[in-house]
């Protein structure tokens, strides 16, 4: 791609060159509320400010249209707008993850990126292997951004080169979702969930034997399929990411013995449904009672209150070797090839929607997880987790959490991935030779960047 003009990506603006600017692109930068060159008296003129037009931006978010989410990501637009007159930011709701990923892509090869959006954390790599993304830690940061009050868990994967590139903003990791209704029907205590796998396939066929549950367990394995097997892996004592952007760990004795499991909860355990499990069927099928113990992202708590007539918990996923989880969820990027003014007013609108109170605000909405510790401390998520202490389980699973699969062609590579899950639990190839077709495809793409 060539890119006319491009900065340098070690220029950051210095606090005295900001302060020197003194045009107007500089104070809508700051997100200030005055105009360059206008006194106090000329801008507090309505005439005089309704003659300006205000810096627009564009914010590219991975929701449907109709999508639950789309009202309460509107919502915080308009008051991000109504509290900063002189930056109106128009929100594009841009459809799936992948969808958005591909939006972007193309875009920023049209030289026409977007000023911000929220894209996965594992996208981060992808962005910068195509010079899209601005170091948000070259930009002037207000009294709203505090890098140490966000969980290390989700701050790591924001870092690459000694630089910050992101901000978490929806973050999740899978948990454990069990039917206690169901677990004390079978003569088990509700609130003991399994810990371990052995656990989870006995207490699968007591619940199934009483009548509970159709099914005991499922695990989706159709979208990202490869990140819930991330943390069979993990568990097992691999994480699937490699040691660095051009390797992955597909084809190893943890992996397989992972995906080998994983399958033989339809063929040998029988507590699984055969075939593909659909992401999006789980929690319907878990809310009504089909499953008894479901494995899916904190993302879904919210729906899965709504919709459960019965009393449910959540749990760690339960371990093999040891406990483990990957972290996952989205985070937010400022673009390259945006105008300077534009990048810090960009930066502006990133620092409001991660900020403490609005953090709160969407872990409350949504049932992500908190991104920032502080919010854990708001009278609001004490209230919530006092009415809902399902939502407590990730934050202190956070602590066996590893960072998501991802590299270079990350969307490629998971692809591999979930294709050689689905392969397995289908039954078109086994487990061994699934995962060795995955990391031979794999180290073909990944090559050319070792």
């Amino acid at each position: 791609m060539c890119v006319m003009n491009r900065e340098p990506v070690n220029r950051p603006i210095s606090r005295r060159q900001f302060t020197q600017l003194g045009a107007a692109g500089a104070i809508a930068a700051a997100g200030l509320p005055r105009l360059a060159g206008a006194s106090s008296r000329r801008y507090s003129n309505p005439a005089f400010r309704r003659a300006q037009e205000a810096m627009k931006l564009s914010f590219f978010y991975p929701v449907g249209v109709a999508g639950p989410l789309a009202q309460v990501m509107q919502g915080m637009v308009d008051s991000f707008n109504a509290e900063h007159p002189d930056i109106q930011v128009e929100a594009s709701f841009t459809g799936s993850y992948a969808d958005t990923s591909t939006k972007v892509q193309t875009t920023v090869q049209a030289d026409n990126p977007p000023d911000v959006a929220v894209l996965l954390a594992t996208d981060q790599q992808t962005m910068l292997d195509l010079d899209a993304i601005y170091p948000v830690s070259d930009l002037e940061s207000n009294e709203l951004f505090d890098p140490d009050d966000f969980l290390p868990a989700y701050w790591a994967d924001t870092q690459a080169d000694g630089k910050t590139w992101s901000v978490p903003f929806q973050r999740s990791t899978p948990v454990l979702y069990y039917n206690k209704t169901a677990l004390e029907g079978a003569g088990l205590d509700p609130e003991t969930p399994p810990e371990t796998w052995d656990d989870l396939v006995a207490f699968s066929k007591e619940i199934m034997a009483a009548g509970g549950a159709r099914w005991g367990v499922e695990i989706p394995s159709t979208t990202s399929a490869y990140w819930l097997f991330q943390a069979l892996a993990i568990q097992s004592g691999q994480t699937l990411k490699g040691e660095d952007p051009a390797h992955v760990n597909f084809d190893t004795p943890a992996a397989v013995e992972a995906l080998t499991w994983m399958v033989g909860l339809s063929t040998k355990g029988a507590v699984m449904p055969t075939g593909a499990i659909d992401w999006s069927a789980g929690p319907t099928d878990f809310s009504s009672a089909t499953t008894a113990f479901l494995y899916h992202s904190t993302g879904s708590l919210v729906s899965i209150n709504s919709q459960a007539k019965f009393e449910f918990g959540t749990a760690f996923l339960p371990k093999n070797k040891e406990f483990g989880v990957p972290t996952g969820g989205g985070n937010m990027y400022v673009f390259r090839d945006i105008p300077e003014d534009r990048r810090q007013a960009a930066w502006t609108f990133v620092q409001w929607m991660t900020s403490t109170e609005q953090a709160t605000h969407w872990s409350l909405q949504s049932g992500y997880v908190p991104t920032r510790m502080s919010v854990t401390e708001t009278q609001e998520w004490k209230d919530y987790v006092a009415e809902t202490p399902q939502a407590t389980t990730a934050l202190e699973q956070l602590k066996y959490a590893q960072p998501e699969l991802t590299g270079h062609q990350s969307a490629q590579i998971q692809k591999i991935m979930d294709d050689a899950i689905q392969a397995a639990v289908t039954e078109q190839a086994s487990p061994e030779d699934a995962l060795r077709n995955a990391q031979e495809q794999a180290d073909s793409i990944l090559s050319q960047f070792r």
